[in-house]
């Protein structure tokens, strides 16, 4: 489980960062249409809002869980004894699970609504948009496993996101 876990968060990784450089060039292709050639790239905001800007955000989510790279506040828990951090590090784990455990199942309702009225997006072009709302509760979810694994399994259930992985891992 660990190892399909890691694979996936690796993978949502890439993922979000081709979702960052195809923004990037999805609007220097609009920009340069539109100032160079008179003639934007139609849809481009709409395409970068209902999907560059969900990927980027959302499909990182248990990268970063894994990573360590959520916002802490370290006010008390460098005031306090190692095994008082260690409580602490683990109460906020179980939050943490728990909220993205709340935000995975209310996205998933939103994302099921979206996909029965075939919702979209209309500007110059009329653009799908339900699709992207399924990367929500995807993102969250992984981000929930891995939170998991760390609470369950402690430093075996621990998802490498530094180096690459062994080739007897692949």
């Amino acid at each position: 489980m660990v190892k399909i876990a890691e694979r996936l968060t690796h993978l949502l990784g890439w993922a979000a960062g081709a979702t960052v450089v195809l923004m990037m060039l999805h609007v220097m292709i609009d920009v340069i249409g539109k100032y160079a050639f008179n003639a934007p790239l139609p849809g481009t905001a709409e395409v970068v809002a209902a999907y560059y800007m969900i990927g980027c955000v959302f499909l990182p989510l248990a990268w970063v869980e894994a990573s360590g790279g959520s916002i802490v506040v370290e006010v008390i828990y460098d005031k306090v004894p190692v095994r008082v951090q260690g409580a602490m590090r683990w109460v906020a784990d179980l939050v943490s699970a728990v909220y993205y455990s709340i935000l995975a199942w209310f996205s998933w309702g939103v994302a099921t609504h979206a996909w029965r009225i075939g919702e979209t997006v209309d500007g110059i072009w009329r653009i799908t948009t339900w699709p992207a709302k399924f990367l929500l509760p995807f993102g969250f979810v992984l981000a929930v496993v891995v939170i998991l694994l760390r609470l369950i399994l402690g430093p075996r259930g621990q998802i490498r996101t530094t180096g690459t992985p062994a080739v007897q891992d692949l």
